[in-house]
């Protein structure tokens, strides 16, 4: 299933403009990105269309847009570059939002032409490795974890406190549900101290105890390496 992200800066002539071609062009087969301004500007920075050709992304079509042009739609995930979580509009519908503030070009970098476009260089650099740490976990798939000290599944059976059904089914469940949003998913079992995880991350950090959304059903929650969840949905 493929998730909608809307990227959100002051002026949508820079930033918020590489991140969505630079999504849209990398993952394209798991997200669809846009992008808005609060103040969009009258037309996209000529410097943000350099660096992103030099990288092999053209910008053709690409124009400044209102946040405005978006508020009937709801997104999965609703990422601001600018510093404005204070003051910023109201924002559309949204599963979630991440506020990762990072320099508007034109107020970092002034001189001549070859100072400003190495300048913009380093935002196109800083926003490429930013958008692959943040989404690009998604498209790696996720690897489930299951810890235990006496091995797969032998008597006394592990019960999930929210299901009082097998741990095991209800990671298998997980595992169904991750793979139906399009998420390569793959269960590892180990020995050891009892521990569920996540890409890494122990499930009680995703999920904390006593926040299940339902007290009957599991909630299954993924994470990125950042510690975002970036799905969420009750089995």
């Amino acid at each position: 299933m493929t998730q909608e992200i809307l990227f959100v800066c002051n002026h949508n002539a820079g930033r918020s403009q590489m991140a969505e071609a630079y999504l849209n062009a990398r993952y394209r087969d798991r997200y669809a990105a846009f992008s808005a301004g609060n103040y969009p500007s009258a037309s996209m920075s000529e410097y943000t269309v350099r660096v992103m050709e030099e990288a092999g992304i053209p910008m053709t079509g690409h124009a400044p847009k209102s946040l405005a042009e978006f508020m009937d739609r709801q997104f999965d995930t609703i990422a601001r570059l600018c510093d404005c979580s204070g003051t910023c509009p109201v924002l559309p519908s949204a599963r979630r939002v991440i506020d990762h503030p990072i320099s508007d070009p034109p107020s970092r970098f002034v001189g001549d032409d070859g100072d400003i476009i190495e300048g913009f260089r380093e935002v196109r650099d800083e926003v490429f490795a930013w958008v692959d740490e943040t989404f690009g976990a998604a498209a790696t798939g996720v690897a489930i974890t299951w810890q235990r000290p006496d091995g797969p599944m032998p008597p006394p059976v592990v019960l999930c406190s929210d299901t009082n059904r097998p741990l095991q089914e209800v990671i298998r469940d997980i595992r169904s549900l991750l793979e139906k949003r399009g998420i390569p998913c793959t269960i590892t079992e180990e020995n050891g101290p009892m521990q569920l995880s996540f890409n890494g991350v122990p499930f009680e950090k995703i999920v904390p105890p006593s926040t299940c959304p339902r007290p009957v059903r599991c909630a299954a929650a993924v994470t990125d390496p950042r510690g975002g969840v970036f799905g969420r949905q009750a089995l």
